[in-house]
């Protein structure tokens, strides 16, 4: 097993997949306890997400690009990676509009809603916990096609 399938395997096992969202989950209680966030943290969330999405993006159009015999589950990865793309685009956005208030550039004001706070929690949180659902329904795809393999295989024998 190389290093490939070791890092996989890692990333896609039950408990890597539950502990990513009871971290994200420790972190925004962590810095929600005062009710206001700071540039740093923002940057360490905004980060965080960057670095997650764009690496879920990656593996599965990598993903599409090694499927060279089956054109439907290529073309459903495709979609899948390009949905994680308009994602990935809202967050990039999103924290760019956050930290360029945060930064205190061009006396820009932002209307803040009562409980504004909760919501960015409840949007970081949801964010992780739809990477995670990405990343663990990659998997059943990649069963998938593995299972037609072998069924292929397995009748040509016949």
């Amino acid at each position: 097993m190389g290093i490939k399938e070791t890092v996989s395997n890692a990333i896609m096992d039950k408990r890597t997949l539950i502990a990513i969202p009871v971290i994200a989950i420790l972190w925004r209680l962590g810095i929600s306890l005062d009710g206001q966030i700071a540039l740093w943290e923002s940057l360490c969330s905004g980060l965080a997400l960057l670095i997650m999405g764009w690496s879920v993006f990656a593996y599965i159009y990598l993903m599409s690009r090694e499927l060279k015999g089956w054109l439907r589950l290529s073309k459903i990865y495709q979609w899948i990676a390009f949905g994680l793309m308009a994602i990935n685009t809202y967050v990039i956005v999103y924290y760019g509009m956050r930290w360029y208030r945060l930064a205190g550039l061009g006396g820009v004001v932002e209307a803040v809603v009562p409980i504004d706070f909760l919501f960015r929690d409840i949007r970081y949180i949801v964010l992780v916990v739809f990477y995670c659902a990405v990343i663990w329904l990659a998997k059943y795809l990649m069963e998938m096609h593995r299972d037609y393999l072998l069924v292929v295989k397995g009748e040509q024998k016949v």
